[in-house]
């Protein structure tokens, strides 16, 4: 049971390594000419390959023997740390890529119809007066809201 466990998550981890490989390039290879799309489709991929590695490096380095997981941990946080960099230089060029399209945009262009703020919907309603009568101190002789 526990070798077959142990094949199966070492397994499913390489693929995920595998993934992760291939999203972290394609971000890193990424220049201003790629779709803004493709940017933001490959850093949620990345994300989502990088929790899944996560939790299956963890789940793994239970089953193994001492010195295999010296050299797993190295391993395990090579990939994270390049899962990271590559999640922190996507979003930057997102952002980048945002911020200089925003600087495209001209406020000029709106008529003064358009600027003029319309004054905020506000509804009355009257209710009727609730009277109480004053506390004299008793609760036990004191009336009750709604009697």
């Amino acid at each position: 049971m526990l070798d077959s466990e142990m094949r199966n998550l070492k397994r499913k981890r390489t693929t995920e390594r595998t993934k992760a490989t291939r999203f972290i390039t394609a971000i890193n290879e990424s220049t201003k000419n790629t779709p803004l799309d493709d940017n933001e489709h490959y850093r949620g991929r990345i994300q989502v390959t990088l929790d899944q590695l996560i939790r299956l490096d963890y789940a793994t380095h239970d089953l193994f023997e001492y010195h295999e997981y010296t050299f797993d941990v190295e391993t395990f946080e090579e990939y994270i740390d390049s899962a990271k960099r590559a999640l922190l230089k996507a979003n930057q060029d997102i952002g980048r890529r945002l911020a200089s399209s925003a600087a495209y945009l001209s406020v000029s262009e709106l008529t003064s119809a358009q600027m003029t703020a319309r004054p905020p919907v506000t509804h009355a309603v009257n209710l009727p007066p609730i009277k109480f009568e004053a506390f004299a101190g008793d609760v036990e002789t004191s009336a009750r809201v709604g009697e």
